[in-house]
């Protein structure tokens, strides 16, 4: 099995859940394609800028990793990185 990476920087569209008071992404849209959200595999916060960004390690049902980040203050997500096969 040989994984691609790649840097991004591109505007998506995410369906969250809040669940027990966190931010839990559950599905989002990425080139035409929405992909169901199997598993995060890590969340954290950090700074950038005059802002907060919350970040997302998450994997689809197909194995996919993906890195989303959402900025608190422009209430907008973003896709950073994917690994794919």
């Amino acid at each position: 099995m040989r994984l691609m990476y790649q840097d991004l920087d591109e505007p998506i569209d995410v369906i969250v859940v809040f669940d027990k008071g966190t931010l839990r992404p559950i599905r989002f849209r990425w080139k035409g394609r929405s992909l169901r959200i199997a598993r995060v595999t890590g969340s954290w916060k950090a700074p950038k800028g005059e802002t907060w960004m919350r970040h997302f390690s998450v994997v689809d049902t197909h194995d996919n990793v993906f890195h989303l980040a959402y900025d608190e203050r422009r209430t907008s997500w973003t896709i950073s990185k994917v690994w794919t096969e």
